[in-house]
């Protein structure tokens, strides 16, 4: 004996379909639900407060003194960066195993965020030169990695742009809401020979 099911949304009244290949069809629509949005787009300067109108200048004298250029934890609201996007730029033209243009950096540059459960945990313990920039981005370097005009008229540089989802997928680097994790770029150099460094986080707040 054959018993007929029908399997029925309780509001909306609708069935749900079965295809001809006696499967049942749950959703093929690339449209997004009509629901209301909880998330927002976020965008911050890495600065030495973590405020949006803080310092963004990473091209400082950070040898005698680190100095940690960050976002942090937003009060209310999940926080996720997904990319980090970065500007360099110069005097001179420089090259790839350089920083800006002058020599490699002796200790570098730590970029890192901070875990609930584990502390602070490194993305790159020392970024010194420009090549190592390049390698984070995954950028694939040729004969035009440097651009001119970057900053200034003159100026040489580049820009690179950090995938965090792709170091921590889906979603990037989590700074949990009403903490105090940041995601953090650390200058422990003498950066000043570079005319134009900072980097932007970009990613989204999550709301209830």
């Amino acid at each position: 004996m054959t018993i007929s099911i029908f399997l029925r949304d309780a509001f909306t009244k609708k069935s749900a379909h079965i295809t001809k290949d006696s499967e049942v069809l749950a959703t093929v629509s690339v449209d997004p639900p009509m629901i209301v949005q909880k998330k927002k787009v976020f965008r911050q300067y890495l600065t030495v407060d973590g405020l949006s109108d803080g310092s963004a200048d990473m091209g400082i004298d950070g040898s005698s003194t680190n100095v940690d250029f960050y976002v942090e934890a937003d009060s209310k609201n999940d926080r996720y960066i997904t990319n980090i996007s970065m500007i360099m730029a110069y005097g001179t033209s420089s090259q790839p195993y350089k920083f800006a243009d002058v020599a490699e950096l002796t200790n570098g540059i730590r970029f890192f965020y901070e875990s609930a459960h584990d502390g602070e945990i490194d993305i790159h313990d020392g970024m010194k030169s420009n090549q190592d920039l390049f390698r984070i981005s995954h950028i694939s370097v040729d004969a035009n990695w440097e651009l001119r005009g970057i900053g200034a008229l003159n100026d040489y540089g580049y820009f690179i742009t950090v995938d965090l989802e792709s170091f921590s997928p889906p979603y990037g680097i989590k700074l949990d809401r009403g903490t105090r994790q940041r995601l953090v770029m650390c200058v422990r150099d003498d950066c000043t020979d570079a005319d134009d460094f900072n980097a932007i986080a970009i990613g989204f707040d999550r709301f209830e």
